[in-house]
């Protein structure tokens, strides 16, 4: 069974990292972005409950200064959504080490974690468009695989 968990900044907490991925965008030629919702996701896999996967959320994922979490994946409206993974073939040491965490926490093992970045893009573009974009700057294509939703 897999289990998400995806971490937001809370409001003006982000704004360094929103600033890079709109800068980082923009020097590859996608400059018409009006928002930018970042997000780490982690993909838990194992047989754990709702209340267990709470708990891992809320004691080892999130920052409660900083972030928030909800448990499943978002599907921001009016917004493309961009999730970059480490393909499974690779390995992820950030998944290898919050994995051990879990059970340090005092849950069972989980047969794994991976952690991707996610980021829900409103602007004027092309799906096209951004998909280029993020090849270019988010994404080596050797270790990464990426989607994009929405639209």
């Amino acid at each position: 069974m897999e289990s998400f968990v995806e971490v937001f900044y809370k409001k003006n907490y982000g704004d360094r990292k929103i600033i890079r991925i709109k800068n980082r965008l923009a020097s590859v030629g996608l400059k018409n972005i009006k928002e930018i919702i970042p997000s780490t996701i982690y993909k838990i896999s194992g047989d754990y409950s709702a209340a267990q996967i709470k708990k891992i959320a809320q004691n080892l994922l999130t920052d409660p200064v900083l972030e928030t979490n909800q448990i499943g994946l978002s599907k921001p409206k009016d917004f493309y959504k961009v999730e970059v993974w480490i393909r499974d073939s690779s390995t992820d040491v950030v998944g290898e080490s919050v994995k051990y965490a879990v059970a340090a926490l005092g849950e069972s093992l989980p047969l794994g974690v991976r952690v991707g970045n996610s980021f829900a893009i409103k602007g004027s573009f092309t799906k096209p468009q951004l998909e280029a974009a993020v090849k270019k700057t988010f994404v080596n294509e050797v270790v990464n695989k990426f989607t994009i939703e929405g639209f």
